[in-house]
């Protein structure tokens, strides 16, 4: 059985949760709370598997709990009515954002998901959350969460929603975000969008090719557009010099 907290400042909205969840035979309440104060005070003891966590709390944001919780190995399922959260909850590679109002069957699914994923991944997914000078991202796909270092990726390839991460040892990897999300997540100074659908490391460029490519190592070819030419060519006098 899987134990599950929740922490939501608004009682309606933690007592639906606390009903919705207690609903399944598989999952068990060990406890509910509406701050960051007392989900410091109580998730030590309560040792959940799983936590269903706001993000923006009475008391502050709930970043702040997962930040002083070092040694607490549980799974982070994030309940929230804001979306501009999605990127730092990305970076944290919480199993799952949900917007408000939860449906059923989305918090459900999540909890499913939660349930098969080993809880390790916490302290790589702290990690990468609060090191400003970390050099590995999370990369989740529907069955899969895999942490890639930076130096690894060859190039990025954007398709609508989706975002394909082609790897230096001949993996891709498909994930549900955008190729813009990942361009703010990506250091700038070793990776560059040279197209709408293609954001490149700058380190695997073999040779730009005046009539509008460049190749990567592996003979890889990646169109730039005409207007990020002058930028391309700056950045890599900058990375050469």
């Amino acid at each position: 059985m899987a134990k599950i907290f929740i922490v939501e400042d608004e009682a309606e909205i933690r007592e639906e949760l606390i009903q919705l969840v207690s609903a399944r035979t598989h999952d068990g309440i060990v406890g509910a709370c509406g701050s960051v104060k007392e989900a410091l005070l109580l998730i030590p003891s309560a040792a959940p598997d799983i936590i269903l966590m706001d993000i923006e709390l009475s008391d502050g944001h709930s970043f702040e709990i997962l930040e002083h919780l070092p040694s607490t190995p549980f799974s982070v399922i994030f309940v929230t009515a804001y979306e501009h959260y999605a990127l730092r909850a990305i970076k944290a590679g919480t199993l799952d954002y949900l917007l408000k109002p939860v449906k059923e069957k989305e918090l459900y699914d999540a909890l499913d998901k939660a349930s098969l994923r080993p809880n390790v991944l916490h302290a790589v997914q702290k990690e990468i959350l609060f090191d400003k000078q970390s050099t590995m991202l999370v990369l989740k796909t529907l069955n899969e969460t895999y942490f890639v270092r930076h130096s690894d990726i060859l190039y990025c390839k954007g398709d609508g929603g989706y975002t394909t991460f082609f790897l230096f040892d001949g993996r891709e990897i498909t994930t549900s975000t955008t190729l813009k999300e990942y361009e703010t997540l990506l250091p700038e100074g070793l990776f560059l969008r040279i197209h709408k659908s293609f954001l490149i490391c700058l380190n695997f460029i073999i040779s730009y090719h005046h009539d509008g490519f460049v190749f990567l190592q592996g003979g890889i070819q990646v169109p730039v557009s005409t207007r990020k030419k002058d930028l391309l060519m700056q950045k890599m006098t900058i990375n050469n010099a």
